[in-house]
């Protein structure tokens, strides 16, 4: 096991025991690495949660925790299903604000 999947394991386990709902959540998505530049950081497609390890790295547990947590909660608010024919770029910004202040006030 790798230091970067030691810590994204870690992040889950106290969100499942601090936060059970969002545990809950990136529980079900399973965890894969991105392959090539395509994610600069991490991704949902609500099937699963990519994650590129050179960003995850650096990062804080409690950082890690947020980002797990942050792509859990799009797919928990359903944002793919409901982006109809909204511009996706305005969308992603949009959504990512709305989970950002969830997150944050909580």
């Amino acid at each position: 096991m790798t230091e970067i999947s030691r810590k994204l394991a870690a992040a889950r386990t106290i969100l499942i025991l601090d936060k059970p709902f969002l545990g809950a959540l990136v529980l079900r998505l399973p965890l894969i690495e991105a392959k090539g530049n395509w994610c600069e950081a991490a991704a949902t497609d609500a099937r699963a949660l990519y994650y590129n390890p050179q960003y995850v790295e650096p990062l804080s547990l409690s950082q890690t925790q947020f980002v797990l947590a942050h792509e859990a909660l799009h797919c928990g608010l359903s944002h793919f299903a409901r982006r109809e024919h909204r511009n996706l770029n305005r969308w992603n910004i949009a959504c990512d604000h709305a989970v950002n202040l969830i997150l944050l006030e909580d």
